[in-house]
């Protein structure tokens, strides 16, 4: 979800982004990697970290699953953070979909070019 956005104006988005590069939308599947700092589990009452890489989080299997069986030929997320702040987990996302399936990540907001160095 976008920051301050809620679901329903993420979902529009989206679908426009969709609409205007002619992809036909499927399954609306939805996961997040939650950010360890804003993670609280009341049951330890202490901050802790509960992040979950994309390939075990329940809405990105399915949406591997669907193209992997041919019902999707990629997916359209917001922004590369959907998948994972972390770089290699999110090149190792689009290595996989590339080269095992032969499918495409879409990013509403692309990733920003690498500073100079």
């Amino acid at each position: 979800m976008g920051k301050g956005a809620s679901p329903d104006e993420d979902w529009n988005t989206l679908q426009e982004e969709a609409r205007q590069h002619g992809y036909a939308m499927g399954a609306r599947l939805h996961d997040v990697a939650v950010p360890a700092s804003t993670t609280y589990l009341p049951v330890a009452r202490v901050g802790h970290g509960v992040y979950t890489p994309p390939w075990e989080r329940p809405g990105w299997r399915e949406a591997e699953r669907l193209i992997r069986e041919g019902f999707a030929d990629g997916v359209i997320v917001l922004d590369r953070h959907n998948l994972s702040s972390a770089d290699d987990e999110y090149y190792a996302v689009i290595k996989r979909l590339g080269e095992q399936h032969q499918a495409f990540v879409h990013l509403v907001v692309p990733e920003e070019p690498a500073a100079p160095t």
